[in-house]
């Protein structure tokens, strides 16, 4: 089969790219291993895990608003979850029947640069392409220690029809980034006692140190965050769900009992079968692009986890289709800001932020000014009885230009676009404070926050 476009991996840094070529009529195949379009997104991460976040937090909200004091239903919260994948499994294949695009459950092994084979379940099908785009996302890391093999990943717990469906009533959750703290918050809030041990001093490495202490003052006090505290061993007790997970603390061994452990270590780039014969360049966190999302081979493309530039779905949507224009065009015309991609911790309260932070501007030499507004006096966050944490702004002095900017507490997730907008467009003060932000929402936080500073 001689074709234009092969795309390897069917998620947010596949499908887009496939459907926006198939318009403008090239001939595109794509091969995915689960059959489905969403990828990792939505078949285990980011859509089902979010599903039983809002869940959860309906539940917290519930007790501590209108004194609901009813156990919550795992399994059903689950049984929803997979009704909300199903959903979206179903609108994308219906997506797919719209287009020409031609999709394959398999895998693609790479020949060389202009031929693969799509592993296919009915079959090898031969592959001659002009461009590649490889979309093959990332997949936990799993640290290698004693006993490891009996932990579960977020991939096990959040993933479409799993096992897990009874509620443990106690966790150890391994790792200190954003899934661990998610899924910390979510199994806390419906009702497990969790335990999160830390292998260093912080949780969220990398993210602005002020931001970080703010989020952990917030989260609840009966989440068990242990720092320093790397795992030795994890044993599993007789023939049931028990376990018994020894870690070290300040030199001494500790043990705690639990009925789950889950390692959240981090996620790695998934390269097809002969990727090495492609002679890529390779960095530390993935296949290297730039921003036209190009790799070092020149007719192919590499967006999303795979490169590891900025491994969230929204980000690979948008290489995605960066990947697509530049391939149309045959020359770079488009290009990604990956300075502007917002990003939220959905924890229970959340967080979110974008573009420059006040460390990375002190590293770069940028002297800012922080304009503000607190959470307490919003109309919406009263509402909710959620009034701790604060819009802050961050502009650069002089021209009064927003480089960044975080949320913290309510509706963050969702009011971050409005400043990541305001940053990819080098919106000013004054321009953001004269913006009328509807009422009685949460996104009067931000034009209040901008008004703060003159």
């Amino acid at each position: 089969m001689i074709v234009d476009v092969l795309i390897a991996g069917a998620g947010g840094a596949g499908y887009p790219a496939a459907f926006r070529l198939d318009k403008a009529g090239l001939k595109v195949v794509m091969a995915d291993p689960k059959g489905e379009l969403g990828g990792n997104c939505l078949y285990q991460g980011c859509v089902p895990s979010k599903t039983l976040r809002e869940l959860a937090h309906l539940y917290v909200r519930a007790k501590k608003l209108l004194g609901f004091n009813e156990t919550i239903s795992f399994e059903k919260a689950q049984d929803h979850k997979d009704f909300v994948q199903e959903t979206r499994f179903k609108q994308h294949k219906q997506e797919l029947a719209e287009s020409s695009v031609e999709f394959y459950k398999g895998e693609v092994e790479i020949i060389d640069n202009h031929h693969a084979v799509i592993k296919d379940e009915k079959g090898d099908v031969q592959v001659e392409y002009k461009y590649l785009i490889l979309a093959t996302g990332s997949e936990p890391f799993k640290p290698k220690f004693p006993g490891s093999e009996y932990c579960i990943t977020s991939d096990d717990l959040y993933k479409y029809k799993t096992s897990i469906r009874k509620l443990p009533k106690e966790m150890v959750i391994i790792g200190g980034g954003y899934i661990a703290l998610e899924t910390a918050s979510i199994m806390n809030a419906l009702g497990t006692k969790v335990h999160v041990l830390v292998r260093s001093d912080r949780v969220l490495r990398g993210l602005d140190s002020r931001l970080v202490s703010s989020l952990l003052s917030m989260l609840d006090k009966n989440i068990d965050i242990r720092f320093n505290s790397p795992v030795i061993e994890v044993q599993k007790i007789g023939d049931k769900d028990e376990y018994k997970v020894i870690y070290s603390e300040k030199s001494e061994k500790k043990e705690i009992s639990a009925d789950l452990v889950m390692l959240a270590t981090g996620r790695r780039p998934v390269y097809p079968k002969g990727t090495e014969k492609l002679g890529l360049a390779i960095g530390k966190t993935g296949i290297m692009v730039d921003e036209t999302i190009v790799t070092s081979v020149k007719n192919i493309y590499a967006p999303g986890d795979v490169n590891g530039r900025s491994m969230f779905f929204h980000s690979a949507v948008r290489q995605s289709l960066v990947s697509a224009h530049n391939i149309l065009a045959g020359t770079p015309i488009d290009y990604m800001d990956f300075q502007s991609v917002p990003i939220s911790v959905f924890t229970i309260p959340s967080i979110a932020y974008v573009g420059i932070l006040p460390e990375e501007a002190k590293r770069r030499g940028i002297d800012i000014i922080e304009a503000s507004y607190p959470l307490s006096k919003d109309s919406r966050a009263q509402m909710y009885d959620e009034a701790e944490g604060e819009v802050r702004l961050f502009f650069e002095r002089g021209s009064l230009r927003i480089i960044g900017g975080w949320i913290i507490g309510i509706d963050a997730p969702t009011m971050i676009n409005e400043i990541g907008t305001a940053v990819a467009n080098g919106l000013t003060a004054r321009q953001m404070a004269n913006y009328a932000d509807q009422h009685p929402m949460s996104n009067e936080s931000i034009s209040y926050a901008a008004r703060s500073i003159f």
